[in-house]
């Protein structure tokens, strides 16, 4: 409820009351007329608008019919004079109950007619008093119908935007978990390899098992590296040419898997996000490909065309019967359509494992 509207319910009824001082009415009557209308006006305001905090459709119905008592019983004491104060009814039923206010304007009009019939003699001006306020009805009903789907609409737009709200955050923390998976989980798998392997080295190849552990020390190096650039990008910041980090990616990966990089065409440099996805797929792939693909070597190739640029890494092992993506492919995916690129999967059990990323640019 707004303080328009309750003050001009409080008006229209202090109208009413008004326009009844000047009609053939007792004083006693007046002042009960008054009292009435009081309360009438307390709860078309301040009664509709505890029964709107609480919802309660039943307890709502309650109070219009509380109101059309009040109102009927302020009309019958003004002798017909104070039918105005119906038309204060007429609009908030609209604006509460919508069609389902009809039929407090029905009993709104039967009211009147009655009280015009009983005041008024047969002739022009009953007819007159009864057009009359049939045509202030209609324009309240009609101008209280906007008022109705204004405050409809504006109840849509608040819920809409409480879900865009809601979808934003949604998007804000998969994208807070996938650049996680997608930095982080590279180099903590590496570095996990490589001090598995200077554990069961300890004590039969020291020397081996240090340099494992000089691996592990310097991925460390490199994930906090890969964090700082991570939120570089996030930043707009710069960040280094892509073929460089790819090829960094590649001689990290040659410890356990031997990794090659090629490139055809003219490299360039391409949008921040976009050069990031590249980046993110090749990491993905050389990922999987230690971890799973069982693979004795990973080709990664860079071609610049035209019209984008088409990553491809392949390997050479064990493959797979499905292409069902895990959490870094169904990420990879995502950073994909955000920069209008798009992700395909060949596989096939024992044939290997390729991942080709295409890309506007």
């Amino acid at each position: 409820m707004t303080i328009g509207y309750a003050v001009a319910f409080v008006a229209v009824t202090a109208a009413g009351v008004l326009q009844s001082a000047d009609a053939p009415v007792s004083r006693a009557a007046l002042a009960v007329l008054t009292a009435v209308a009081a309360v009438y006006a307390g709860l078309g305001t301040l009664g509709l608008r505890a029964v709107e905090r609480r919802g309660s459709r039943a307890a709502l119905r309650g109070v219009f019919a509380a109101l059309l008592v009040l109102g009927a019983t302020a009309t019958a004491l003004s002798h017909g004079h104070a039918t105005m104060l119906l038309l204060a009814l007429v609009s908030a039923a609209i604006i509460y109950l919508g069609r389902g206010g009809i039929w407090v304007c029905v009993v709104c009009g039967v009211v009147a007619v009655i009280a015009f019939a009983i005041r008024l003699p047969l002739g022009t001006a009953l007819v007159q008093a009864e057009v009359t306020f049939g045509s202030g009805i209609a324009f309240v009903i009609v101008f209280s119908r906007l008022v109705h789907d204004e405050r409809r609409a504006r109840a849509e737009v608040e819920r809409l935007a409480a879900e865009v709200e809601g979808l934003a955050t949604e998007r804000e923390r998969n994208r807070i978990a996938r650049e996680i998976h997608d930095g982080l989980g590279h180099y903590l798998t590496v570095a996990h390899v490589q001090l598995e392997a200077a554990r069961t080295l300890m004590t039969t190849d020291p020397e081996r098992a240090r340099a494992a552990l000089d691996t592990a020390q310097q991925l460390a190096r490199d994930g906090l590296a890969e964090v700082r650039r991570s939120v570089a990008v996030l930043r707009d910041g710069p960040a280094r040419p892509l073929v460089d980090a790819i090829e960094s990616l590649a001689r990290e990966s040659s410890a356990q898997v031997a990794s090659g990089v090629r490139v055809e065409g003219v490299p360039r440099r391409l949008a921040e996000p976009v050069e990031f996805a590249l980046y993110r797929a090749a990491q993905e792939a050389l990922t999987n490909a230690r971890r799973h693909a069982q693979a004795s070597r990973v080709d990664i190739t860079l071609v610049y065309g035209d019209a984008g640029v088409v990553l491809r890494v392949g390997d050479d092992g064990v493959g797979a019967d499905a292409k069902a993506d895990g959490f870094g492919l169904l990420g990879l995916r995502e950073r994909a359509a955000q920069v209008g690129g798009t992700l395909s999967i060949t596989t096939a059990r024992d044939r290997g494992f390729t991942l080709e990323l295409a890309v506007p640019g």
